[in-house]
């Protein structure tokens, strides 16, 4: 089994970037035409540089970027963001004023501590109704300017990635310090990494680690010239270009949101057969199903089987986990779903929740193939976090405990 998170380390600049790799128990991405990976370059606020020479630039490798604009900047060069546009370049939306924290002095006059969810709701809508007024274009995607996602102060301070969430196909961020895993990024969340000031060299590091863990490499830049502060230089396009277009490098570069809907539809179409391990809520019932695609398998030997979508061990040291959020204090009672050959059967399982136990054995399902169902016991946990865990009750040398499909919780009384 390969570990949850790998690190590989970045000399990039005389820093170190950490970046953090997901290798869950799951398929490669399968990226288009058996690509390793997808490159998104992105450029925000409609510099002045970026019609030309940057798009330009672009236009001569037939590479398509994403451009995340503020309406005043471009409005003072509507004739070249029209050929932005007709060129098949992404417009993206990155607010119509700017807004960065007051300690930022420039953006004191606009600053996020002052505003408000609604008041970013209509900026927001106001600034993809100036942009299809302007070229004709709606916007699907946003890039949070200075890379900050709040509103408000202090207790008073609210996230608004849920609204970028509800009104957009994107959000990217700002001098993040990882590519994107396309099986279980947010996509309100993209992680923006920087490619201003720095050389081609500098970046290929980092492209190289995103195309051995088959994910998705969002560059983040500004101006689009031969120097200058915030700046992605056009001598180190020139060679991303060139190597994005080396068909044995094995990279899609496209804009992100071409990149974002083809990452949707594949996890749609795989939905039901990937371990992504994250926190479970009740359903509108109040049962709560969890699932092994979201369980978290660890161990020397666990093994996530999408054939199945079941967790199978095959050593006492191996356990699943399970993340819950409850609005409120409850007894469940505990149903397990589960297969095992005769052969394997009767070996003693444990489920743990706080100090909390429920013992048992595994008994025969009638085949590997076979899944049965059936009640194992009650919990009473409490509101907000809870944590369930399934392991082996004793150790075992060899054979197998058994395949776990699910654990279903259901409201006693219900």
């Amino acid at each position: 089994m390969k570990s949850l998170f790998s690190i590989t380390a970045c000399i990039v600049n005389l820093s170190i970037f950490l970046v953090f790799t997901a290798a869950a128990q799951n398929p490669e991405f399968p990226w288009p035409e058996g690509k390793k990976m997808a490159i998104s370059l992105s450029f925000d606020d409609a510099r002045a540089s970026n019609p030309s020479p940057g798009a330009t630039l672009l236009n001569e490798y037939g590479v398509k970027a994403t451009f995340y604009v503020v309406p005043a900047s471009m409005e003072r060069d509507i004739p070249g963001w029209e050929m932005v546009v007709d060129t098949g370049h992404e417009i993206g939306n990155h607010s119509l004023y700017h807004p960065c924290s007051g300690n930022f002095v420039w953006s004191r006059n606009k600053a996020l501590e002052d505003y408000t969810l609604e008041r970013m709701r209509k900026e927001l809508i106001a600034a993809n109704d100036e942009v299809e007024r302007l070229l004709g274009v709606r916007p699907e995607v946003f890039a949070y300017p200075c890379g900050l996602t709040y509103v408000g102060k202090g207790e008073r301070t609210q996230s608004y990635v849920p609204l970028i969430s509800e009104l957009f196909l994107s959000g990217r961020g700002w001098k993040d310090e990882a590519p994107v895993d396309p099986y279980y990024a947010d996509m309100a969340q993209l992680t923006g990494m920087e490619m201003d000031n720095k050389s081609f060299e500098e970046i290929l590091p980092l492209i190289e680690a995103a195309a051995e863990n088959r994910q998705w490499l969002v560059l983040a830049g500004h101006e689009t010239n031969t120097e200058g502060n915030q700046t992605t230089y056009l001598s180190m396009l020139r060679k991303l270009c060139a190597y994005a277009n080396d068909p044995a490098n094995g990279i899609w570069i496209a804009p992100v949101g071409t990149v974002a809907k083809y990452v949707n539809e594949k996890r749609a179409a795989m939905e039901g057969n990937l371990n992504i391990p994250g926190i479970s809520r009740p359903s509108e019932e109040g049962s709560i199903n969890l699932t092994a695609e979201k369980g978290k398998g660890i161990g020397p030997d666990i093994k996530y089987m999408p054939e199945w979508n079941a967790f199978g061990w095959f050593t006492a040291k191996d356990r699943v986990e399970w993340d819950l959020d409850l609005p409120k204090k409850g007894t469940y009672e505990v149903w397990m779903e589960w297969s095992v050959s005769d052969e394997e059967a009767g070996k003693p399982f444990l489920l743990t929740s706080g100090d909390q136990t429920i013992e048992g054995v595994v008994k025969p399902s009638g085949s590997w193939e076979t899944f049965q169902k059936t009640k194992i016991g009650k919990l009473s946990l409490e509101a907000d976090f809870n944590r369930i865990i399934v392991a082996s009750g004793e150790e075992f040398e060899d054979g197998a405990l058994m395949d776990l499909k699910a654990l279903t919780l259901v409201p006693v009384g219900k």
